[in-house]
């Protein structure tokens, strides 16, 4: 594959984690809001720098799988919605 092919694979896969960077921030943010709770108060809970929770509604960054369980069992939402959006519906036997 030639540098030009690679390049152009390259900025799609950015442009998709974006996307999906940004939709999970959009549901942190959103969920957070519902729940009444600032940064700070995001920030205490976890032990971390309040300016980490801001990246993370924001869609700067994204915080660890570890983080985001936390995040989920105190707010009591479901994780894999969290995550990705998704109702992780158990089937049925």
């Amino acid at each position: 594959m030639n540098r030009r092919a690679q390049a152009i694979q390259h900025l799609e896969r950015s442009g998709e984690d974006s996307r999906r960077r940004r939709a999970l921030a959009a549901r942190l943010d959103t969920t957070l809001n519902r729940a009444g709770m600032s940064s700070d108060s995001v920030a205490r809970l976890l032990n971390v720098d309040k300016h980490y929770v801001q990246f993370w509604r924001r869609g700067i960054t994204v915080p660890s799988l570890n983080v985001f369980t936390h995040i989920a069992a105190f707010l009591d939402v479901d994780l894999f919605w969290l995550c990705t959006g998704q109702t992780s519906e158990v089937p049925a036997f």
